[in-house]
């Protein structure tokens, strides 16, 4: 399977077992995009998570002047929209698709499907979210601390 190769790769799978990727690529649907395919907009509901194994895909954020800013340019490894296999919020950005890619495809109602088949496996997905959050935020929480002290100045 192509899957199982970006799954093991990916920061939120490596400690999975051959067998808990065998299991998890499952549930996960291998897509391809064209260069300019939106995958989501800013505001809709998120219904899934994307893993980049090929190409890039833009997330951008419009501006209250109706500017669009970028934000990243995400490629091959980088996956964005976890945060919609767990809650039913909307999207905070825009992701369109800049190069032409591979991308796998976990949905909510596959991840609400492996809970019920697999909670360990389940659970295992969202700790290891949850690590690398926390890592985020730990690394980020300076960087906050020295802006606020600039913008009190």
């Amino acid at each position: 399977m192509a899957k199982i190769k970006p799954l093991k790769e990916n920061e939120i799978f490596r400690a999975f077992s051959d067998k808990e990727i065998a299991a998890l690529a499952g549930y996960v649907e291998e897509k391809t995009y064209t260069a300019g395919t939106p995958l989501f907009y800013e505001n809709m509901k998120g219904e899934a998570m994307y893993i980049i194994v090929s190409g890039q895909v833009k997330l951008s954020k419009m501006l209250a002047e109706g500017e669009e800013r970028t934000l990243a340019v995400m490629g091959p490894n980088d996956y964005f929209g976890e945060n919609a296999l767990l809650e039913e919020g909307q999207r905070t950005v825009t992701a369109i698709v800049s190069q032409d890619s591979s991308i796998l495809v976990i949905k909510r109602s596959g991840f609400g499907k492996l809970l019920e088949e697999e909670p360990k496996l389940a659970l295992k997905i969202i700790l290891g979210m949850y690590q690398i959050l926390s890592t985020r935020i730990r690394m980020a929480s300076p960087k906050l601390q020295q802006l606020i002290m600039e913008a009190s100045r």
